[in-house]
């Protein structure tokens, strides 16, 4: 007996989806929604449409913003990384460049380290010509 009303609601429901015409999803929802008929359904397209440019733009703004945050960040990194490369080859630098470490450096070529303060030498033209 069951059966044979499971059978006869199948049946009918078959038959209503024949009789029925096929609508869209949005043109469903709305019926079942209780909104209203197309013409009302069709006026508040334009906004829609107009929230979900929103949304997009929004969801691509914020990737850009995620990127660019990513992007500092390397070059902050990048940074620290060359700060202290200058930071010790300006030390080293600055050892290599005393007076103790350049006479070092020369004791092999045969120039040797003044002992003496250097001269000034000056020319007078007018002690020249007496």
């Amino acid at each position: 007996m069951n059966q044979l009303r499971t059978e006869k609601t199948q049946q009918e429901e078959e038959k209503k989806a024949e009789e029925t015409p096929k609508k869209g999803l949005l043109i469903r929802f709305t019926e079942m929604a209780g909104l209203g008929d197309k013409a009302e359904v069709a006026q508040f397209m334009p906004f829609v449409f107009f929230l979900t440019f929103l949304t997009l733009v929004y969801i691509y703004n914020s990737h850009q913003a995620i990127k660019v945050v990513r992007h500092i960040d390397e070059l902050n990194k990048e940074i620290k990384e060359y700060r202290a490369e200058y930071i010790s080859v300006k030390s080293d630098f600055m050892y290599k460049s005393k007076q103790s470490q350049v006479a070092k450096r020369l004791e092999g070529t045969g120039l040797k380290e003044l002992t003496q303060p250097p001269v000034k030498l000056t020319y007078d033209p007018d002690k020249d010509l007496k």
